[in-house]
């Protein structure tokens, strides 16, 4: 969809703005702007002193924000905001029509688990004073460290725009924390039966033909309910755009 293409080149700009000035000027943080701050930074014993200097409180304060947004509209930040999700999404387009095959759903949801064991990883080491450890394989720590290298979070990097050539979003899907956290978000509104934006399929207009599943990048299988309800959907509305009828396929929100 063109709006939701221009939000992300938007966002992608802004992104590699603040990166560049970063690196040049090196008189700032990388973590100031990420919402995974909220881990990296905001369980660090000591943290009220360091928020107290400002390091990372933006990023803690947006890490929370896109939280609790994720509660009523799902996992938005991904499909329009995240400048890694957006960068995934241009690699794997250089593949041409030759587009990633999808892989089987049974599969998708084992590997989908690793993102959780990232994040709870990631946790107990910053708990723990290791911090570092994970900061080290963080991707837009290392570029931000230019023109010096941080060589396992450029490996994390390149791992990145591999896999993302080969199958679509594939660190949106099995590896990122900061995903997982918002699909925990997602299911604490569940809990409390906060209204979530959904996508809803017309069950009396649709053929079953499939294209909505075939076409969807995070290997939702659409066809399964009316509503999609898994956490990992990121209302790109691809699903929408591709269906051979018009109509069929919309986002709703909750009654």
């Amino acid at each position: 969809m063109k709006r939701r293409a221009l939000i992300q080149v938007a966002f992608l700009a802004i992104s590699l703005g603040i990166l560049a000035a970063i690196v040049v000027m090196g008189k700032s943080s990388i973590h100031n702007f990420c919402p995974y701050a909220l881990v990296c930074f905001g369980l660090m014993k000591g943290n009220l002193w360091v928020l107290s200097l400002g390091i990372a409180a933006l990023g803690i304060f947006l890490g929370l924000l896109f939280i609790i947004l994720s509660m009523f509209w799902g996992r938005f930040f991904c499909g329009y905001i995240c400048p890694l999700g957006t960068l995934q999404e241009y690699v794997n387009r250089l593949r041409g029509k030759k587009r990633s095959r999808q892989i089987p759903i049974f599969a998708e949801r084992k590997l989908a688990k690793i993102k959780y064991w990232i994040l709870g990883i990631t946790a107990l080491l910053v708990i723990g004073g290791l911090a570092w450890i994970f900061m080290a394989f963080c991707p837009i720590y290392a570029v931000s460290m230019l023109p010096r290298l941080a060589w396992l979070g450029l490996f994390t990097a390149i791992i990145i725009v591999i896999g993302g050539y080969f199958l679509e979003r594939m660190w949106c899907r099995f590896l990122c924390p900061y995903a997982a956290l918002l699909n925990i978000s997602q299911f604490m509104g569940k809990l409390f039966a906060f209204p979530r934006a959904k996508i809803r399929r017309n069950l009396e207009r649709c053929i079953d033909c499939g294209v909505c599943s075939l076409n969807c990048p995070m290997n939702l299988d659409i066809l399964c309910e009316e509503y999609v309800e898994s956490p990992d959907c990121i209302h790109c509305h691809r699903c929408a755009e591709k269906c051979p009828k018009p109509g069929t396929i919309s986002q709703e929100r909750d009654k």
